[in-house]
């Protein structure tokens, strides 16, 4: 059965997952307005998957896929990694950084949603709250004066499929006993979802490829490579070991703040506004992660 809480070890990673998405946002906005969407992810997460097997290998890891595991790999790959990067990709070209990350982040709604129905999960009366409020918590950043889905309504779809996607791929990755190390879960997850990308981008956008090389950007060859090294690399692998501890309402529900740090890192990096909605969101989400993040309140038992 699965725990409500995260471990001490489990808490840091998801600190450091928290960090590292919400920084991500605004780096993934420079880096895509120079390269083109395809290239950019049939880039990363082959590259990412690369380095998984490297580091898996050297550490002695049965990097192997499991008899009858490669069922269960195909789809949560297409969900987690290959409609997500390519979806995110597109929609954050059409949005601003901290707009995309509000609407990727319903992806808790969705993962709950979605557990509910594949997992039978039932989450407990505080994370139905907590789910609750940081939904509010977004939507306090999209309603403003100017709604996301008005200033580009594509970019918006876009970025909302690529959160179904996600949510779907969580929880049918919570319903599988994975019999593989988590390193090696992630490395197929990022090569079996990636490839497709890459081979697309061979197919679509290779003849961009040479103008590319002479008229990037160091900021965009800097903000590509921390991308890869964080926010894919780190922060993936310590996701899937985030959703091994506990129920996807609990896991999915506390990465909540990513999209308040996403819209902080806009405002800071890339001069994108902040107002008050931001902080209303701010204090919304960070009362989801207090309710959901702590042990379930007992009954009192006369």
């Amino acid at each position: 059965m699965n725990q409500q809480r995260l471990s001490v070890v489990g808490y840091l990673l998801l600190i450091s997952v928290i960090i590292g998405w919400g920084t991500s946002w605004p780096f993934l906005k420079i880096g895509l307005s120079e390269i083109p969407a395809l290239t950019y992810r049939g880039l990363i997460a082959p590259s990412a998957a690369i380095f998984m097997f490297s580091v898996g290998i050297m550490l002695g890891k049965n990097m192997r896929v499991p008899k009858g595991h490669l069922k269960f790999l195909i789809p949560v790959s297409f969900f987690n990694i290959l409609l997500w990067h390519v979806f995110s990709a597109w929609g954050i070209s059409l949005l601003e950084s901290g707009q995309a990350s509000i609407i990727a982040y319903t992806m808790p709604l969705w993962a709950v949603i979605f557990s509910i129905i594949l997992n039978k999960e039932k989450p407990h009366l505080q994370c139905v709250i907590g789910l609750i409020l940081g939904i509010f918590g977004l939507l306090a950043l999209a309603l403003g004066d100017i709604g996301i889905f008005n200033i580009s309504p594509l970019g918006s779809i876009m970025m909302l499929v690529a959160a179904i996607s996600w949510g779907a791929g969580t929880a049918i990755h919570k319903s599988v006993q994975w019999k593989m190390p988590t390193i090696a879960l992630a490395g197929w997850q990022l090569l079996i979802g990636g490839l497709p990308i890459t081979i697309a981008a061979i197919f679509l956008e290779s003849h961009l490829w040479p103008n590319i090389i002479h008229t990037i950007s160091l900021d965009a060859v800097l903000s590509t490579l921390l991308v890869l090294c964080y926010p894919i690399i780190f922060c993936w692998f310590a996701w899937f070991k985030i959703v091994s501890e506990v129920p996807v309402s609990v896991s999915a529900v506390s990465i909540m703040l990513v999209p308040v740090i996403g819209v902080l890192s806009g405002h800071l990096i890339l001069g994108e506004k902040v107002g008050l909605k931001e902080i209303a969101s701010l204090s919304l989400v960070c009362g989801a992660l207090v309710l959901v993040l702590l042990p379930p309140f007992k009954k009192n038992i006369n």
